[in-house]
């Protein structure tokens, strides 16, 4: 009997605990998964960088890099790839064909979830040929780092503007960090970027 009543007591105390964690976990979703709620982006500023791949889908795809900015959800970005042999740091006898792009894009971040957003896009696309000139060389000087590069010149009539469309997703692990994947017409790249408001009120607290 004394055995029953123990058991009975047990099974009491996990039901009660069952229903408390399964009442948390339901106030936890309700929260952190409300869905568009558009107040998620209010004061919301980020800054970041892009990395990734211009000139998609077609013979001068290849690696370029730019920035990002983002403010109560409006977004705009740029990714650029410089000519090949730009910064190739010697002088010699050759002239290279190369050609350069850059792309620039702007939305909206739709809130699905609290730490998912997903991106309408529209923007520009631009390429061009041209011709590196090897034989001279140019030199930046930074407040750490020394940058050597080449001429480059357009090619008359070749460069090409494009409409650019597409979407891309940000994704927020943290509440000052997110994590940007972006698909256009023209373009297939990522960036990472900063809260610039939450952190600072991180450091504060």
């Amino acid at each position: 009997m004394k055995h029953c009543k123990l058991l009975l007591l047990a099974a009491m105390l996990l039901s009660g605990a069952t229903l408390h964690a399964q009442s948390a976990a339901g106030a936890m979703i309700e929260k952190d998964y409300h869905l568009f709620d558009f107040t998620l982006n209010a004061s919301r500023m980020e800054a970041g960088i892009t990395v990734g791949q211009v000139a998609s889908f077609s013979d001068r795809a290849r690696f370029g890099v730019g920035a990002y900015a983002m403010f109560n959800g409006f977004y705009l970005d740029f990714i650029k790839a410089e000519p090949q042999h730009k910064y190739y740091s010697h002088v010699t006898n050759e002239k290279w064909n190369d050609d350069s792009a850059f792309g620039i894009n702007a939305g909206y971040q739709i809130p699905v979830v609290s730490w998912l957003r997903i991106m309408p896009l529209v923007g520009y696309f631009q390429t061009n040929d041209g011709i590196t000139d090897g034989t001279s060389i140019h030199m930046s000087i930074g407040d750490e780092t020394t940058t050597w590069y080449h001429d480059y010149d357009v090619t008359p009539g070749s460069r090409a503007h494009y409409f650019n469309y597409g979407g891309g997703l940000s994704i927020q692990p943290c509440k000052w960090f997110s994590i940007n994947l972006i698909a256009t017409t023209h373009a297939l790249y990522g960036g990472i970027g900063l809260d610039i408001v939450s952190f600072i009120r991180r450091k504060q607290q």
